[in-house]
């Protein structure tokens, strides 16, 4: 089969993970060059290659804050990049620059690019621990913290109800999870026991990983009962059904254009094709969302993805679905339609939880799992997904052993994005007291265990929604025995949040 010369391709891939003897480890920048190297190596090719990337692409690191990441990499590399790039944090970043490098290949702009991201959070964690700040390199002149404003983001009512407050995040998908179940019509005992099930698969995959953080298998009692050492943290979510963020873990893949690649002797059993790409945005508010159980974007740029590439999810051997939480997992199966799927073909790496989850650069670690699993398998396809924000970014990757043919071509992303766009949202009301019906919910938990307040979100007889706050201590054991979504209930207004004050049946 002829390939034509412009055709992007994988040819390296990299991974490092400390070993926690071994913290603190190196600084982001080693790990960087050590990855990026390692990718050179692993296309056959002299360390030196690297030199001669034509593009650096590096994800977001919350670990470490640099003056100037890509001009401090390409000096350590000994590059000259006409092109160099920082993502914005996101889940989806790492697929982003990826696509990024391929499209610069695919237009003749560059014909070898690196992409590499990591986060050294458990190694900051250590120096903290020890009561010292990392010895690293080339500090910002605002400083080695990442700075990144989520509540600026959100709503003002997402924000007063603790959805972006420090670990907040996880209420925000908790929530969905339990729209999901309300909408299933599954009780919520029989729903956490299958969330348990799915994350115990991928528990599984992640003892099979050499790069795992928690290379461990558990089973789902032992993930979904609360303990002293399982504390909840967003029902119905305790602490070892969450994504870990404080991991040494990096990864880089080398790119190169199909001319490049044969000038340079690169083995055709080392290459794995881009094939499509496509990205999407839900509103970024959850509340203006009409279906709380569903993700529109990532039906749409799912599906794109795939009609682009000519293929159904039949046809697609390998997954690796985003999953910082179990709401990631379970909506993007249900957008891919293989809700029956089990957990253990829906990532390859273990996922975010028990594989690991270094920020914005996880999706850097799955495709480098997935090329190893493309090249074991030739002819295989994969599809690899990124996700974003609370929910709302979304981009999906098809990627094969096998060059695309000729009718592969890429979504006209715009077109999808304005089908999204049109679907019509819910209104947020700022203040309302009155009788409400409860959308969906969660009940967020302190580090003692105990629960803390309740995050929810209910429908106005405007048709509107509001974010209200519960805190009646008999109000949120009722909220985690039974099912609340649909129930009516008493809101008050506040200063700055609705509050719900009781249950009216």
């Amino acid at each position: 089969m002829h390939v034509p010369a412009r055709t992007p391709v994988i040819i390296g891939v990299s991974q490092w993970t400390a070993r926690r003897e071994d913290l603190p480890a190196a600084e982001p920048l080693t790990q960087w060059e050590k990855v990026c190297i390692g990718a050179a190596e692993d296309a056959g090719l002299p360390p030196s290659t690297v030199r001669q990337a034509q593009a650096l692409m590096i994800t977001d690191c919350m670990s470490w804050r640099y003056d100037d990441p890509v001009a401090r990499l390409a000096e350590r590399l000994g590059a000259e990049p006409k092109v160099g790039k920082i993502s914005t944090p996101s889940g989806t970043a790492g697929q982003t620059m990826l696509q990024n490098a391929a499209d610069l290949v695919r237009k003749g702009e560059v014909d070898l690019a690196l992409v590499c991201g990591g986060e050294a959070l458990a190694s900051v964690r250590a120096y903290r621990k020890a009561g010292a700040v990392p010895p690293w390199s080339h500090v910002h002149p605002e400083g080695p913290e990442h700075y990144f404003d989520l509540d600026a983001h959100q709503h003002p009512g997402e924000s007063a109800i603790g959805l972006t407050e420090g670990v907040g995040a996880v209420y925000g998908f908790a929530m969905r999870d339990v729209a999901r179940r309300a909408h299933l019509g599954i009780a919520p005992d029989r729903y956490r026991q299958d969330l348990g099930e799915t994350l115990a698969g991928m528990t599984k995959v992640a003892v099979g990983n050499p790069h795992a953080w928690f290379p461990q298998e558990r089973d789902a009692q032992f993930l979904i009962t609360p303990t002293a050492d399982n504390r909840m943290v967003s029902y119905p979510y305790t602490k070892h059904m969450v994504s870990i963020i404080d991991v040494d873990m990096f990864a880089g893949l080398l790119v190169a254009s199909e001319e490049w690649a044969d000038a340079h002797g690169v083995p055709r059993d080392r290459r794995v094709y881009p094939w499509t790409y496509c990205y999407a945005e839900d509103p970024v508010y959850i509340a203006p969302r009409d279906k709380l159980w569903k993700s529109d974007a990532m039906e749409a740029a799912s599906k794109a993805a795939l009609d682009a590439a000519g293929l159904t999810i039949d046809d697609i051997r390998y997954v690796d679905l985003y999953s910082c939480f179990a709401s990631a997992v379970n909506f993007g199966r249900d957008a891919l339609g293989i809700s029956d799927r089990p957990a253990e073909e829906v990532t390859v790496t273990g996922g975010l939880p028990y594989g690991g989850g270094p920020g914005s650069s996880y999706v850097l670690t799955s495709l480098a799992r997935m090329v190893g699993k493309l090249r074991a398998d030739p002819g295989s396809k994969g599809l690899v997904s990124g996700l974003g924000m609370l929910m709302s970014n979304h981009n999906y990757g098809i990627y094969s052993s096998e060059p695309p043919g000729p009718d592969v071509r890429q979504p006209d992303m715009a077109a999808v994005q304005a089908a999204v766009d049109a679907i019509p949202q819910r209104a947020i009301a700022d203040s309302y007291a009155g009788e409400a019906i409860v959308a969906t919910y969660t009940v967020a938990h302190g580090r003692d265990g105990e629960p803390s307040s309740g995050a929810f979100i209910c429908d106005l007889p405007s048709n509107a929604r509001c974010y209200a706050i519960m805190r009646d201590p008999e109000l949120l054991a009722e909220a985690e025995r039974s099912e609340l979504v649909g129930r009516k209930v008493m809101i008050v207004a506040g200063e700055q949040v609705c509050t719900i004050v009781s249950l009216l049946d």
